[in-house]
């Protein structure tokens, strides 16, 4: 969390020494017309974070159009190398300074330096439930440097549980990777060949993928595996290795660490993507459109912001229970038509979600 930052209350970084000047200001020297750079700020400690992976997508996306520099206010883990990511040291005068500030959620920890600056805009992402927090952090921000942040929820359903403006911008991704799947597993479809290499057939997979923690997977899952193996079907979790205790040895299903493969690769793998989490509500959850848009039939647990653009029973199916999950399950291991038709229909409704014309309107915020 933002802490520490009230002007009133925070003593000078030393009491001899004059506010330090940050060294990074990158829109000093430049010219007035020029949009000024665009600073992400995240917390870049492990590699398969959702908000820290959206923020190397926004520089992919918007670095063409304005200069964008990301950094971290924590040490950058070795897993990022060759991502040209800094990490802020305020006494190295290391810091951004000007131009817009995006902050990637309310458990940064920007610091006594944010009273130094002089941004244009803050802008503040909320993608994780946590209210009282993010009063904390709005009031740091206004304290620190007398401008109120921009709010941006990545679901309808955040927003409206907090009650508070802001705009509803849904992770920015790009989905090409994905969609090339899904072009792939139709037109396969069509020719009927399964998901094995070279049209062999293998037993019907069913996976997910997320970060490789328990919050993130469901009590009950494990409970499910289990019997969907034992009906023959394989089951492949990325980013299971914390439920080894409870499915090492259980034949059929493999657990994978966070990032074994790219994630694309991983969607192609498989027939149907299952996702639902444990304490972890997700916000979003934008693993689960881009297995739409791979092409994939998607069922999922009805919490989560994810339940806003999956239409149940045409692009996907929402359950509610256990019996519910594993009903839905045997339907479309039965049927390949059904498998079809929902996996269509999934990769358009995230093409027009995180398409080109979608992903243009919501650029236009950064820019």
């Amino acid at each position: 969390m933002l802490s520490g930052l009230r002007r009133s209350s925070i003593p000078e970084l030393c009491c001899s020494v004059t506010a330090p000047k940050a060294v990074h200001d990158y829109d000093s020297g430049m010219d007035a017309t020029a949009p000024s750079t665009l600073h992400l700020l995240g917390h870049f400690t492990e590699l398969f974070t959702g908000a820290e992976r959206e923020l190397l997508e926004i520089r992919h996306l918007v670095g063409a159009r304005r200069p964008v520099k990301i950094w971290s206010d924590v040490p950058v883990s070795a897993a990022y190398a060759g991502d040209a990511i800094s990490s802020i040291q305020p006494f190295a005068r290391q810091y951004p300074a000007s131009g817009v500030l995006l902050i990637a959620g309310v458990h940064m920890q920007a610091g006594v330096w944010l009273k130094y600056t002089k941004f244009e805009r803050i802008i503040l992402f909320y993608n994780l439930a946590n209210h009282g927090q993010l009063f904390a952090v709005i009031e740091d921000i206004r304290h620190a440097t007398g401008l109120e942040p921009e709010l941006v929820f990545v679901s309808h359903m955040l927003q409206k549980s907090v009650g508070l403006p802001g705009q509803v911008i849904r992770s920015l991704m790009d989905i090409a990777p994905f969609t090339r799947v899904g072009e792939e597993r139709l037109a396969g479809n069509a020719s009927g060949k399964s998901s094995g290499s070279g049209g062999q057939r293998k037993a019907l997979a069913v996976g997910r993928i997320s970060r490789d923690a328990p919050d993130k997977h469901h009590p009950e899952d494990p409970a499910l595996y289990r019997m969907l193996a034992s009906r023959g079907v394989r089951v492949r979790i990325m980013g299971g290795m914390c439920l080894v205790p409870l499915l090492s040895g259980v034949d059929g299903i493999e657990l994978m660490p966070a990032g074994a493969m790219p994630a694309a690769d991983f969607y192609r793998s498989l027939d149907i993507f299952f996702y639902r989490t444990g304490a972890s509500v997700e916000a979003y959850g934008r693993v689960v459109v881009e297995a739409m848009a791979s092409g994939l039939p998607v069922v999922a647990h009805s919490r989560g912001g994810y339940a806003e653009v999956v239409e149940d029973g045409v692009s996907g199916f929402l359950v509610h229970t256990q019996e519910q999950a594993w009903d839905t399950l045997m339907r479309l291991c039965a049927s390949a038509e059904l498998r079809t038709d929902v996996g269509r229909a999934a990769m358009v409704q995230a093409l027009s979600l995180h398409g080109r014309d979608a992903m243009e309107r919501d650029l236009a915020f950064y820019l």
